[in-house]
């Protein structure tokens, strides 16, 4: 598997950032891929995250989270008080995610689930199953 591969989506009618990922996920290229978000003119502070990791091998461990967890910390103007769903998969995604949610700092609130339509109606959001998977199918490398 090679390198992290990563696009998004600003949707900012529905206050949603949708995240696609597939690759080999480290927390160095995966905190370089966060901070370019912010240079996007359409990005805010305020926006939910919808985070597709079901294409992801994580590798990680608990030095990385706590990494990825401290830039957090120390950026939290810019990436607190949010919603963010993390989608998963298998069993390395779950257990790298869950050790991130219970890790992560309370200024946002962090979720993980297997669906796609479990993470849309957590963050509230108006989009529909056929909907979301229309963004994640145009996020994904060609």
């Amino acid at each position: 598997m090679s390198g992290l591969i990563s696009n998004y989506k600003i949707l900012k009618e529905q206050n949603l950032i949708v995240e696609y990922h597939s690759g080999m996920l480290d927390a160095h290229s995966f905190i370089a891929f966060k901070k370019s978000i912010t240079l996007d003119p359409l990005f805010l502070p305020s926006l939910n995250y919808f985070v597709h990791l079901k294409k992801v091998v994580f590798s990680t461990n608990l030095e990385d989270i706590d990494k990825y967890v401290n830039f957090l910390e120390s950026n939290s103007k810019i990436y607190g008080n949010r919603r963010v769903a993390l989608i998963t998969d298998t069993p390395n995604q779950v257990v790298s995610t869950t050790m991130f949610k219970v890790m992560q700092n309370k200024s946002q609130s962090v979720e993980v689930f297997s669906t796609n339509e479990s993470a849309l109606e957590w963050l509230n959001s108006n989009l529909d199953k056929n909907e979301i998977l229309d963004v994640l199918v145009a996020l994904m490398p060609s």
